[in-house]
C-alpha cells in the first residue's frame, strides 16, 4: 500500500468535511399539502397516468421552501418526479431529479434512488456509470431491490454480485 493509499484510508470517511445536516422546520400546512399532493400522484402513477402523476409531483415541490436539500420531504418528492420520468422513457430528465434527490436530507444513501439511477444511466447507453449506481444499489438494498425490475439491470452487474456480498 502506497502512502497515499494509506493517508486516504485513513481520512474521514466524507471528504468534504461536512457537519451532519438538521432538517428545517417546515411549515405544518405545506407538509401536509406536500405529502397530500405526493399521496395523489401516486394514485395516478400507479394508473400509469404518468405525466398527471407529474403534474402532482411538479406542485408538491412548488411548495417547498429554498433551499430544499434542507427538507427530507424534498427527497421524497424528487425520487417520485425522477421515478415518473423514468416510465415515461425521459432518462435525462429522470437523472436530473434523482441527481438532486441524493442531494436531499435524509436521500443520500437511499438504494432505490441509486437502482433508477442506474436504470437510467443503462437506458442512455451509459454503461460505466450504470453499472456503478447498479451496484451500489444491489450493495444497499440487496437483490430483493431488483426482483420486479427487468432482469437486464441485474445481469449488467451480475459479474460483481456474484464476487460481493451485500
Amino acid at each position: 500500500m502506497s502512502q497515499l493509499d494509506l493517508e486516504l484510508s485513513s481520512q474521514d470517511p466524507d471528504p468534504l468535511n461536512r457537519e451532519p445536516r438538521m432538517q428545517a422546520p417546515l411549515d405544518e400546512n405545506k407538509l401536509k399539502f406536500i405529502k397530500q399532493q405526493c399521496a395523489d400522484g401516486y394514485v395516478l402513477y400507479d394508473k400509469n397516468d404518468f405525466k398527471a402523476a407529474l403534474r402532482l409531483f411538479y406542485q408538491a415541490w412548488l411548495r417547498l421552501p429554498k433551499p430544499q436539500t434542507d427538507f427530507e420531504a424534498s427527497g421524497w418528492v424528487l425520487t417520485a418526479i425522477g421515478d415518473t420520468y423514468f416510465r415515461l422513457g425521459q432518462y435525462t430528465q429522470a437523472l436530473e431529479a434523482l441527481d438532486s434527490a441524493l442531494h436531499c436530507l435524509g436521500s443520500e444513501h437511499n438504494p432505490f434512488i441509486m437502482l433508477r439511477t442506474g436504470q437510467c444511466h443503462f437506458e442512455n447507453q451509459a454503461l460505466g456509470p450504470a453499472r456503478q449506481a447498479l451496484f451500489k444499489a444491489w450493495n444497499k438494498g440487496g437483490a430483493v431491490l431488483f426482483e420486479s425490475e427487468d432482469e437486464k439491470y441485474y445481469r449488467a452487474i451480475e459479474d460483481l454480485a456474484r464476487t460481493a456480498k451485500p
